[in-house]
């Protein structure tokens, strides 16, 4: 397994998508099987539209961050 932290406002919390899926709330540790990924949140209002990559390499406790801003 991968692991993800993918980061937005933390005073607002979102879905995060990955290829289509709900995987966990944003500001969490998540894990992914390792593959290629098409990473979203739910809602609008971000920037990045999506992050995209492969997802493999990490270990609990320090996971593939990936960072979404406000707009």
């Amino acid at each position: 397994m991968e692991y993800i932290r993918v980061h937005f406002d933390p005073r607002d919390i979102r879905w995060v998508i990955a290829n289509g899926n709900i995987v966990g709330p944003t500001e969490t540790e998540l894990t992914l099987p390792s593959n290629f990924y098409v990473i979203t949140l739910s809602g609008d209002g971000y920037s990045p539209a999506e992050w995209s990559g492969v997802v493999t390499g990490t270990v609990p406790g320090n996971p593939l961050r990936i960072t979404f801003a406000r707009v």
